[in-house]
């Protein structure tokens, strides 16, 4: 019994071990797990079985017997959530790879959030003290690519016409605070948007611009494309700086585009 214990020990040991160095060698993601889930598996289980062998008690098999049955249970399951997850999330293949059995049957994004050719780098326009960096990079990021660039200002109407109940009455004087701040966010987006044309035109890259009133993450959405980068500043949002809301603004918009959002301007 004292060398059937060993035997497992050791065999759960060196599968372990040669599951570690597949990790760090093998080429991808996808390569990687299998190694990885082999040792949750197979190594644990021996190990766990070389212990219960050795011990030889009831009790330290009973609990040898749960854990593995618990590892056979959640391990393979663990592993094909994280490797759909991989794949949708765009992680890449090995260039070894002869065939991807899931084209056309998954959904694939774009892993970085750069998809493989850029034809329109979008930047959302907001009134907010990052928008001169964010213009700066995102016409660098269209050049890079020789894409046109696209600068969209965005004002949140039903947000600024949210001015909460209003008690008898005060709807006349409700309705004119809508108005003022429509006119003031109005104000400010024509400032952004001449803020970006002077830039784009000193740029010399094919450019365009447009303001559109609504719900952000929608007019967002109706904008994006397969082969097209969205991005926004930080620290401001599409109030234009009428409510000075100072918000994260990829976490509000809950983006759920082809390509993850880019944040532009924080690192100038």
């Amino acid at each position: 019994m004292n060398w059937l214990a060993s035997l497992c020990l050791i065999a759960g040991a060196l599968i372990c071990f040669l599951a570690a160095a597949g990790v760090l060698r093998l080429p991808d993601f996808f390569m990687r797990m299998h190694a990885a889930t082999k040792a949750g598996v197979v190594g644990s289980g021996l190990v766990l079985l070389g212990v219960a062998i050795s011990d030889g008690s009831l009790a330290t098999w009973v609990k040898a017997g749960a854990a593995v049955v618990f590892l056979l249970l959640t391990t393979p399951v663990a592993g094909h959530l994280l490797g759909r997850a991989a794949y949708v999330g765009g992680a890449p293949l090995w260039r070894g790879t002869a065939q991807d059995s899931l084209a056309g049957v998954l959904p694939r994004g774009h892993f970085g959030g750069m998809p493989p050719t850029v034809e329109k780098v979008i930047l959302a326009l907001a009134a907010g003290p990052r928008l001169e960096p964010a213009i700066v990079e995102a016409i660098a990021l269209a050049r890079e690519h020789d894409a046109e660039l696209c600068g969209v200002a965005l004002i949140d109407a039903p947000r600024l016409n949210n001015v909460g109940p209003a008690p008898i009455g005060a709807i006349g004087y409700a309705q004119r605070m809508r108005d003022r701040r429509l006119a003031q966010a109005r104000r400010a987006a024509a400032d952004t948007i001449q803020r970006f044309e002077s830039a784009a035109s000193a740029a010399g890259l094919k450019w365009s611009v447009r303001l559109e009133e609504g719900r952000p993450r929608r007019l967002l959405h109706a904008l994006d494309g397969p082969a097209t980068v969205v991005a926004v500043a930080p620290l401001g949002w599409f109030d234009q700086g009428v409510l000075d809301m100072r918000v994260d603004v990829a976490r509000r918009l809950r983006w759920q585009g082809r390509a993850p959002l880019r944040v532009l301007g924080l690192g100038m």
